[in-house]
């Protein structure tokens, strides 16, 4: 092996060094308030009602993801929403709801 070789041609290290920052940009789902649960409860059911997009950032599996689509249905007993696009998230991922 020839070692004046750069570390990008002895190993594949721009994917390891991409999954290393992937991995220090995972958190813990941070704590809502009542205030703030209420509120993002207000907005999907007013978008649900109205029919209109709304952008809803998640949590899961310590990344934060961002949807932006209309709500098909919401499910009370599972606590759950359905978009038109088929994806389903539940309340307690939410983080966030913008009209």
């Amino acid at each position: 092996m020839n070692s004046w070789l750069p570390f990008n041609a002895v190993c594949d290290g721009n994917s390891l060094i991409k999954q290393i920052e992937k991995e220090k940009s995972r958190f813990y789902k941070p704590t809502l308030s009542e205030e703030q649960l209420s509120d993002i409860q207000e907005k999907i059911y007013s978008a649900f009602r109205n029919k209109s997009t709304i952008n809803i950032k998640y949590y899961q599996s310590g990344y934060c993801y961002k949807i932006t689509n209309t709500i098909k249905k919401i499910d009370s007993i599972n606590r759950k929403i359905i978009f038109t696009n088929g994806k389903t998230i539940f309340f307690s991922q939410i983080l966030n709801a913008d009209e």
